[in-house]
């Protein structure tokens, strides 16, 4: 029986509660487009900007047993007073007001609730107070409504939040996963609890960004009193990335006042998560010490009004380890102010010391004017490279080691950190540091630069640098010099300038190319406009491109876009040349490069092996002997940019003088002996003839000829000249085009391919007449074609009558005294054979006093002695900065 009542209970439970739902349902039906039009209405009361949204709707079932009244889409845009911009100021992608839904049978509707979703809140202040933020007016309307809120939360989750207050330069920026407030917001005087999990963005006071990318949680207890217009913390926990700080503080009407503090943090998690923003993050350090930290927020409460914002921080007994490094003792006293009661924003670290590989640090900074920061500070003591890496890096650099020593005083600017950082003013630079040992590897680059020793010493305007010693892969030098104009250099108002001396054993000038193949080429100044100076420069071995010099000497001097080396000398393919040589910078990567050089000795064989043969196989090393005697003049455009050799701009000038030459079976000579079997030549000349013919001009040597070449439009033009070699004697000239297109005219008496004959009564010599044989080669280098040249047959027919009219009047002048007043004729004289040299004059070598060891080292003992008088005077005056 007791079953049969509990199942009569259930039942009409049920029934009632499925009428209710029944009920509410077509409470709902009725009343949906009524409670929308209610919501709208009441909102624009309150609302004191235009609010779009893209749908309403009631529901229930969702909620249960809420009633919700949902807003999808809701958008407000940014409006300044009367000026309405595109801005948004609030978005968000859904938010819901719930109600109970007994209130559809009465006459009010309490929201006690609120939750919105995926919203963005922009609150942004302009520099003249107007804010964007003004949402609520008071209602003229004291009719009754039927919307009350009893808010007792109001939950958020995905929030954007940003603010921006231009007055000021405060900007903060947060991410909120989950913010959820409680409270009786109708309440005068009521506490509010809120708990979040958040990601700090960006905390930013002017320039410096306090805090930024960090993860936060906050647990916070305020009690708001609406009537005194007072809010007070009071309890507040909040961790950003785990570590706890302390706050307090209080808003009021016109004034607030916060304090936020930390003691006894952990070195090693600070360091991970408190760095500035020009510092990335440190991971993974193992630290000891403890840090304190107090921030302090005071002032009016005031849109256009910046508060005071100072903080205090220490660091005790310190130490770090990490990937080979260590700094112990580390201690640090500093603090920071954004200058509203003092009228200067800077940051102080008036004690900084540590011990790195058991020597000691010490120093002092002082950052002030954080738009275009000035730094003042001394230093002093040994820096661990591996380490500034490791906590300041990675500055572009994969590896970085060694050590510094470091002593001095400096006060300077920074006027384009942004931008520009190469643009500082130094207003007082002392400073004397020792290197050694240092690694350096740029990151996406497998060159290592290394620097096993060297000593730098800098007095404002002048640095001397002694004894640097740098090698890069292959690659070493030392770097001895003095550069001067340094301060005004940096700060853009003068040219610096070099004297140095830089020696090498080895230099393999493609190492100082970047191995880095996706770098991204841009069209930049290779050479700079605004370093002028020399440079002495005493190479032992120089490779580029797979060729190789040695025994450089030369002075470089630069300025304005160009190298000018007035005097270079070296060794190259086993043959020793001298001269000057200029390179120009006309327009970005596109260089004019001009040189007059000579030689009196350059080797063919080894040439053409170290060139590799010039990029022809007709001549090659193989075939070629012989040395020359060389004066070039050349000038002649390369485009870096393009990589591309502007053959056709060369101009060139070469004045030659072959001797003990000899060329050795070379392919096209054997092509003239076919053409004459194949063109009939065989009928006039044995066969036997033409074959010892060829094994002549296979094995051909020749005596010494000289002429001058030109280089024009890509077209070599040699000028008509005589050669006379075991095989024949023969004139030859011609054009050749840098793409191997040839077109050569020679001629030879035709008796020499006969060969001398003989008689009874001796050798019969040749009087120099006899019939000529003019030929014509034309094509290609690799493919030759001959043919017979009647042009310069009617040529030289022509000039060799023109001689005979000169000889002939000549003869009559000085036999018979013809015409003996007419000066116009010479008198016929007997040539007296002379041997031609050619002379290589360089003047009166007094550059090459500077390549002198006496002379370097004297120039060398100068200059230390002058950084040793800088040193003395650094220690003997004051420093310029002292921090309290």
């Amino acid at each position: 029986m007791n079953w049969r009542k509990g199942y009569t209970v259930f039942k009409w439970i049920a029934g009632i509660v499925l009428s209710l739902m029944l009920l509410i349902s077509a409470l709902l039906l009725v009343f949906k487009e009524d409670i929308k039009s209610y919501a709208l209405n009441e909102a624009n009361k309150y609302i004191n900007k235009r609010v779009h949204i893209s749908y309403i709707d009631v529901g229930i079932w969702k909620s249960f047993p809420d009633l919700t009244l949902s807003f999808d889409d809701v958008l407000v845009y940014s409006k300044f007073d009367k000026l309405e911009t595109s801005d948004t100021a609030i978005f968000a992608k859904k938010i819901d007001l719930r109600l109970n839904p007994l209130d559809l049978l009465g006459s009010k509707m309490d929201v006690h609730r609120i939750d919105i979703e995926r919203a963005k809140l922009n609150l942004k202040i302009l520099k003249n107070g107007e804010v964007n933020y003004d949402f609520l007016k008071p209602s003229e309307d004291t009719t009754v409504t039927p919307f009350e809120f009893n808010l007792k939360k109001i939950n958020l989750r995905a929030t954007d939040f940003t603010y921006n207050n231009e007055s000021t330069d405060q900007f903060y920026s947060a991410y909120f996963n989950a913010l959820e407030f409680q409270g009786s917001f109708n309440e005068k005087q009521f506490i509010l609890d809120a708990q979040t999990k958040f990601d700090i963005n960006t905390i930013q006071s002017k320039s410096v960004r306090l805090v930024e990318n960090k993860k936060a949680e906050c647990d916070i207890s305020i009690q708001m009193d609406q009537i005194n217009d007072v809010f007070e913390i009071i309890s507040a926990d909040l961790s950003i990335n785990q570590l706890p700080f302390l706050i307090k503080g209080k808003v009021s009407n016109d004034s607030l006042d916060f304090y936020i503090g930390a003691k006894d943090l952990n070195l090693a998690d600070v360091a991970k998560n408190f760095t500035l923003q020009e510092l990335d993050v440190v991971d993974e350090i193992n630290g000891q010490g403890k840090v304190n930290f107090e921030l302090f927020i005071k002032g009016a409460n005031e849109k256009t009004a910046s508060p005071a914002i100072d903080a205090n921080f220490d660091v005790k007994n310190g130490s770090l380890s990490d990937q080979g490094f260590s700094l112990s003792q580390i201690n640090l006293k500093g603090k920071y102010s954004n200058g509203v009661e003092n009228g200067k924003e800077q940051l102080t670290l008036s004690t900084l010391s540590f011990y790195t590989l058991n020597e000691k640090f010490t120093g002092n900074l002082l950052v002030s004017d954080f738009d275009r920061p000035r730094l003042r500070g001394k230093a002093d003591g040994l820096l661990d490279l591996k380490a500034v890496h490791r906590l300041f890096g990675p500055f572009s650099l994969q590896e970085l080691s060694g050590n510094i020593s470091l002593k001095g005083d400096f006060d300077l600017r920074m006027n384009q950190p942004k931008t520009d950082q190469k643009d500082i003013s130094i207003y007082d630079l002392r400073a004397s540091l020792a290197l050694e040992n240092i690694s350096a590897q740029f990151v996406d680059d497998d060159r290592l630069l290394h620097i096993p020793n060297g000593n730098i010493t800098i007095r404002n305007q002048f640095a001397g640098i002694t004894d640097l010693a740098l090698s890069l892969n292959n690659s070493s030098l030392v770097l001895d010099g003095e550069f001067d104009n340094l301060a005004n250099y940096f700060k853009g108002e003068g040219n610096l300038k070099v004297d140095a001396n830089v020696t090498s054993e080895a230099l393999f000038l493609d190492d100082l190319s970047t191995t880095n193949e996706e770098e991204i080429k841009s069209k930049a100044w290779i050479l700079p406009n605004d370093i002028d100076g020399k440079v002495i420069l005493s190479l032992s071995k120089v490779e580029y491109s797979g060729h190789e010099y040695s025994e450089i000497k030369g002075r470089m001097d630069f300025g304005n876009r160009q190298l000018y080396f007035p005097l270079v000398e070296g060794v190259s393919a086993n043959s020793k040349i001298g001269g000057s040589l200029k390179i120009t910078e006309e327009k970005p990567m596109f260089l004019l490069v001009e040189t007059n050089l000579n030689s009196d000795a350059v080797n063919f064989e080894p040439l053409f092996a170290e060139w590799n043969n010039f990029d022809q196989t007709v001549i090659t090393s193989e075939n070629i002997r012989g040395k020359a005697a060389i004066k070039l003049n050349f000038s002649g455009p390369f485009d870096l940019y393009e990589e591309k050799i502007l053959k056709d701009d060369f101009d060139v000038k070469a004045h030659v003088k072959i001797s003990e030459g000899a060329l050795i079976n070379v392919l096209p000579f054997k092509e003239i002996t076919n053409s004459l079997k194949a063109s009939g030549g065989n009928l006039l000349i044995p066969k036997s003839k033409i074959d010892e013919f060829e094994k002549r001009l296979l094995n051909l040597q020749f005596d010494s000829f000289e002429n001058e070449f030109s280089v024009k439009n890509g077209v070599i033009t040699i000028p008509r000249m005589a050669i006379n070699s075991n095989a024949l004697d023969v004139n030859l000239s011609g054009t050749h085009s840098f793409e191997n297109v040839i077109d050569y005219s020679f001629d030879f008496r035709f008796r020499e391919i006969k060969g001398m004959e003989n008689s009874e009564f001796g050798d019969i010599v040749d009087d120099g007449t006899g019939f000529r044989v003019f030929l014509k080669m034309s094509g290609t280098i690799e493919n030759p074609k001959f043919s017979w040249d009647k042009e310069a047959k009617k040529e030289v027919k022509e000039e060799q009558r023109e001689q005979a009219k000169e000889d002939l009047k000549s003869a009559l002048k000085t036999g018979f005294g013809i015409n003996k007043k007419d000066s116009t004729i010479r008198d016929l004289k007997e040539k007296e054979k002379q041997e031609e040299k050619i002379i290589m004059d360089f003047g009166k070598d007094t550059l090459q006093d500077e390549f002198s060891p006496a002379n370097k080292k004297k120039k060398k003992n100068a200059l230390q002695r002058k950084i040793d008088a800088w040193k003395k005077e650094n220690e003997k005056e004051k420093p310029t900065f002292e921090i309290e």
